[in-house]
């Protein structure tokens, strides 16, 4: 049987790899003190470069077709996704991407962020993929604690989402939809020891799709589904 999902995916890779090739590299620090001025510095196609450490930060994207990676990017060294980390500082998002498409986030940690929802990434409208990352110790009051996903299609390959919490909905990750559905894939992801009041690990909306290929969900803790909680009809 042929997997549709992945032929898309390969098609995608396909049509966004050509720019890449011939993308701006933007180094961080060494051309921009902040991943955030490296961003706005950024335009389509081009790749921000982080080094190793521990960056402050809560970063935004207002344009498309960017690549943040750390040097995983360039090395596929599983020790750069540990040693670069984003800390929000508990003062917001992690990472906010809204009204953004084709945006990719390889090889970091993102931890001690604190919001409303999405402790971790807040993604609305928006077409993410995350690659290789460790998503940990996020906090949201409301929906989302490691990753909040409204009205936004997002892909998660190879990533950690670990002990994050919400106090209502989506310890791990909360998809919402208010309009449009929200559609996350997820590829050899795990999602464990997160919770909430509902949907320790996931929760999932009134026509939002959650699909899991080789992913594990365990460990987690809430009052109603402490795996995953589906609000809705459609998973």
């Amino acid at each position: 049987m042929f997997n549709y999902t992945r032929i898309v995916i390969f098609a995608f890779i396909l049509i966004v790899l050509p720019p890449f090739l011939y993308s701006t590299i933007i180094n961080i620090p060494a051309d921009y003190a902040t991943i955030q001025a490296g961003i706005d510095a950024a335009v389509s196609t081009d790749t921000v470069l982080v080094q190793p450490g521990t960056y402050v930060e809560n970063i935004n994207f207002s344009s498309s077709h960017i690549t943040l990676g750390s040097l995983f990017l360039t090395t596929q060294n599983p020790s750069y996704v540990s040693s670069t980390i984003i800390d929000g500082n508990a003062s917001g998002s992690v990472v906010s991407i809204v009204n953004a498409s084709y945006i990719v986030l390889c090889g970091f940690t993102i931890t001690n962020g604190s919001a409303t929802d999405g402790g971790g990434f807040y993604c609305k409208s928006a077409g993410v993929n995350l690659e290789n990352m460790i998503i940990t110790d996020n906090t949201a009051t409301d929906y989302g604690g490691g990753i909040f996903c409204y009205e936004s299609y997002l892909i998660s390959e190879n990533v950690t989402i670990i002990n994050n919490s919400a106090t209502i909905r989506g310890g791990g990750i909360s998809l919402y939809e208010y309009i449009y559905e929200s559609t996350v894939r997820m590829y050899n992801t795990t999602i464990s020891n997160n919770d909430a009041s509902n949907g320790g690990g996931a929760h999932s909306d009134y026509y939002t799709d959650l699909y899991l290929y080789d992913s594990t969900i365990s460990e987690n803790s809430a009052v109603n589904g402490g795996g995953v909680y589906f609000q809705g009809e459609d998973f």
